[in-house]
């Protein structure tokens, strides 16, 4: 979306100047973002196989 930004000339466009800028920025939000999940559920991984349930594949239930 980034890449396609810096090519539209709208009002939503981003100067080909600023794009270094907005990757940065996007990187550390994704970080931070990261970095929340781990905090508010730490044990998402090791829960991973009791959350998840196995599906029949092809196979109805009727």
């Amino acid at each position: 979306v980034t890449v396609g930004r810096i090519f539209s000339d709208t009002f939503a466009g981003i100067a080909p100047a600023s794009v270094p800028g907005f990757v940065l920025a996007q990187l550390i939000g994704a970080a931070a973002g990261l970095g929340l999940l781990v905090i508010l559920f730490p044990s998402a991984a090791r829960n991973a196989d009791d959350i998840v349930v196995p599906h029949s594949l092809g196979k109805s239930s009727s």
